[in-house]
């Protein structure tokens, strides 16, 4: 363990009265993670001595204290408590590594050299990470489906799955992870550790996207406990604490020659591939997110009219956006595609099964259409500077997403513009422009507009 070394510096910043505030450092190299620089760095133990001197009663190095003017005219007290501030903070450090045979990050010397100063209280039941997981998971999977809490059961094994992953992460660092002693070198350390726990067990490290998603529920299991009024150590909302996504980068889309093999497949033997035909046909030809296609049924077919003539569409609330300060509708016409679906459906949007078992049925039907088209997926690793390109094909990849884009980039081939695409797939609430502030065009004019530039088109596929 390095030697420790120390000093004391005053705040550059004076206040009115030209006094400045004294700092106390110590260097005893404690490394802490910066995720720009993927990469470690010694950071000091530094705080506050709470006094402030004029820089012409200082003393500088190596002294580091008020100068004799200043103990004739105010006396010794301030020079007392740096003596105190440098002695206590020297045998914490060493009470936590003869205690625990290693050094204490900054929050942990932080806690008992406060403690024996008097400005901070000894932490007692402290609430462990782990167990309040574990208790929301136990208390959120029991409310009923119409409370803002529910968690569904697959959410709550998601959960319980990073609980388990703390404890183990706990166990193999012997120590007892909670909200108040969490650091920011220990949360930095949590993401590391479980990777290598990935790789040891898989052979391969968490992708990025799926680390973020990590941090992303961790995140949220910290909201929950500050609602909960639980201290929290670490400024866990700081964006140098957020960890991006990567998702895999891949290009796949069904063009018009496989959606019209889709559309004439018959999918009466199995329903599972029932409902990944209907998927497939109403998404790629409407471009609702699988969210909103989950709720399709509870949406009726209307005739509209517009300048005297009637046009088929259905209006529905659009549930994942970045606005979501209010409610999001679009009306959406129904294409040819659509039409004959609903008519053999007794004009009636299908049901569809779980989110999970769509992604499942879809890859399963693609399959046996031998829908094999070679795809390159760039996938980029946790901590690992190179991304891995691979070959795959198009059937393994493709997700109810995946139908989305398939809608847009065929309606962007024929030659559709995005500002009449875009109030279909992706509607908003604010003005992009000062010019969209003085457009009036009510959501039938939006959807006509589009219908009327698609026929323009002639396309035999995507047409009224």
């Amino acid at each position: 363990m390095k030697q420790p070394t120390h000093y004391f510096n005053l705040e550059a910043r004076k206040a009115k009265s030209e006094e400045q505030l004294i700092f106390f450092n110590l260097s005893y190299g404690h490394r802490e993670y910066v995720s720009k620089l993927n990469n470690f760095r010694y950071v000091p133990f530094r705080i506050s001595t709470q006094w402030r001197i004029k820089k012409e009663y200082w003393i500088d190095k190596p002294t580091y204290r008020a100068n004799p003017t200043f103990v004739r005219k105010y006396g010794k007290d301030l020079n007392n408590v740096l003596d105190k501030i440098e002695r206590i903070s020297y045998e914490q450090l060493s009470f936590f590594r003869n205690t625990f045979d290693k050094d204490p990050n900054i929050e942990e010397l932080k806690q008992l050299v406060f403690e024996k100063l008097g400005r901070r209280e000894k932490r007692e039941n402290e609430t462990n990470i782990a167990d309040y997981t574990e208790k929301l998971v136990s208390y959120r999977t029991k409310l009923t489906n119409t409370s803002s809490e529910y968690w569904k059961e697959t959410t709550g094994n998601q959960y319980q799955a990073i609980a388990n992953r703390l404890r183990k992460y706990e166990t193999d660092k012997n120590i007892n992870l909670t909200f108040g002693e969490i650091t920011e070198e220990l949360y930095w350390d949590y993401f590391k550790t479980i990777n290598e726990y990935q790789k040891a067990d898989n052979g391969e490290y968490y992708t990025q996207t799926t680390i973020n998603k990590e941090f992303r529920s961790l995140r949220a299991i910290f909201n929950c406990a500050k609602e909960d009024e639980i201290e929290i150590q670490i400024a866990y909302s700081k964006k140098s604490l957020k960890i991006p996504s990567s998702p895999p980068s891949y290009e796949t889309y069904l063009n018009q020659e496989q959606l019209t093999t889709i559309i004439n497949t018959d999918t009466s033997h199995s329903k599972e591939f029932e409902h990944a035909r209907n998927y497939i046909i109403l998404c790629s030809f409407t471009g609702l997110r699988i969210g909103d296609m989950i709720h399709l049924h509870e949406v009726k077919p209307e005739t509209i009219i517009h300048k005297s003539k009637k046009y088929n569409c259905f209006t529905t609330k659009i549930r994942k956006s970045n606005e979501n300060t209010q409610e999001l509708i679009v009306t959406i016409p129904i294409l040819k595609p659509v039409k004959n679906l609903l008519e053999a459906n007794g004009n009636k949007f299908p049901k569809f099964t779980s989110e999970p078992n769509i992604r499942k049925v879809i890859k399963k039907f693609l399959k046996h259409l031998k829908f094999k088209d070679t795809v390159t997926t760039k996938t980029k690793y946790y901590l690992v500077n190179e991304i891995k390109i691979e070959k795959e094909e198009q059937h393994t990849l493709f997700t109810p997403h995946d139908c989305r884009r398939t809608f847009i980039t065929n309606i962007k081939q024929l030659g559709v513009q995005n500002d009449t695409i875009e109030p279909i797939t992706h509607p908003k609430i604010k003005n992009a422009s000062v010019l969209d502030g003085y457009d009036k065009s009510t959501l039938n004019d939006k959807a006509v507009k589009f219908l009327n530039q698609l026929n323009s088109k002639e396309s035999s596929l995507f047409k009224y």
